[in-house]
């Protein structure tokens, strides 16, 4: 297969490199069972017969092949989520578990265990729940713990029990801080085979079709996810995620055969995507330092879940994200006021973003392959 490494770009004036991949236990991925009858062939032009036959209709993957994708969490698991923690009385509170060493994990008076987030900055919070709620637009919620707000109040109920914790956790009281259920016993992911060349770097899903052709079924489903996981990266302008994996082979050629920083996978084989706070406020002031990494991610796939291409382009023709965005946070989240709202600016470059994918889609589908997506598109 021909190599495609990044595109030599200006470097930013000065980089952080991005904290590694915390280190869990790693386990073989289930199967995801037997694969689906081929689909029939049609006419015209498409990505490559083989993927048709085994899992894609022109730059789509096919809907047997969507269908084996494991559930995540769904939209009642949010909604009594949501509902459990802004009533949870808070018993302990302990280090690790959680990522930042700034983090909690606590356990409800029920036994339940959540993840506290506390953010070194606002803009980190705001951005874990502006991400939580573009992935509910986008129709990615399986992928992104249900997440609830509350604020830190020392001698409210809810934090009543663990008054010591609070002080020894140096929290500022009236922070807003994020609970998502704590999840047991995930493993840690790498990038699949087919987005890795010889020599560790990115090249194009597409480019390898004989090695995609001789895929598992398991190893087709982890690719479904992992192309939602690209785009949903790219409009957030997420850096600490496969990003990170990609700034780090200028000094480490081996990278992207370890773990992915932030990128887990749950029991059931779903794909996880934790600690989205780089997303939407911090990533999208420095995206101009980023996107030399997260375009051309972008650009290396050209097969997408139709249903989240249809998100896109109907975000696309309405111009509007924004204000969808903001309603749906509005109407699920109590304590949105609490924090600040996306800016002017960020709301404008949210849709730049889309505007930029949806192209990207609509030239793929040029490309590759004709199915209408029934908006007005060609």
């Amino acid at each position: 297969c021909r190599r495609s490494a990044l595109p030599r770009q200006r470097d930013p004036a000065t980089t952080t490199p991005p904290r590694g991949p915390r280190a869990r236990p790693s386990r073989q991925a289930p199967d995801s069972g037997s694969a689906p009858p081929p689909p029939t062939p049609r006419r015209g032009r498409s990505q490559s017969g083989f993927l048709q036959r085994r899992g894609a209709r022109g730059v789509f993957w096919s809907r047997g092949l969507e269908e084996q994708v494991p559930p995540g969490f769904s939209e009642a698991q949010a909604a009594a989520w949501l509902e459990a923690a802004r009533g949870a009385r808070v018993v302990a509170l302990e280090r690790g578990g959680c990522g930042r060493s700034s983090n909690r994990l606590a356990r409800f008076a029920d036994g339940t265990r959540a993840c506290v987030r506390y953010g070194i900055n606002p803009e980190q919070i705001q951005g874990e729940a502006l991400s939580y709620y573009l992935a509910r637009l986008l129709g990615l919620q399986r992928h992104v713990p249900p997440l609830a707000l509350a604020r830190v109040e020392a001698r409210g109920a809810q934090w009543a029990q663990v008054q010591e914790e609070l002080r020894a956790a140096h929290w500022t009281e009236g922070s807003v801080v994020s609970l998502t259920r704590w999840l047991p016993n995930l493993t840690d992911v790498v990038v699949p085979a087919p987005w890795r060349s010889e020599d560790g770097r990115l090249r194009p899903l597409p480019g390898c079709r004989g090695e995609l052709a001789n895929l598992s079924q398991a190893e087709l489903v982890d690719l479904v996810q992992w192309t939602d996981l690209i785009l949903f990266d790219y409009l957030t302008a997420n850096f600490d995620r496969l990003v990170s994996n990609l700034f780090s082979l200028q000094w480490d050629p081996r990278v992207m055969q370890r773990a992915t920083s932030n990128l887990h996978r749950g029991p059931g084989g779903a794909l996880v995507f934790l600690d989205n706070e780089a997303g939407l406020v911090h990533g999208y002031r420095v995206a101009g330092m980023w996107d030399k990494y997260n375009e051309p991610l972008l650009q290396s796939v050209c097969v997408f879940r139709e249903r989240t291409a249809r998100r896109v382009l109907e975000l696309h023709r309405g111009q509007d994200a924004a204000a969808r965005l903001l309603r749906l946070y509005r109407r699920h989240e109590p304590r949105f006021p609490e924090l600040a709202a996306l800016a002017d600016p960020h709301a404008q470059l949210l849709q730049r973003r889309l505007d930029f994918l949806a192209k990207h889609i609509l030239h793929c589908k040029a490309k590759y392959g004709r199915r209408d997506l029934g908006l007005g598109y060609g």
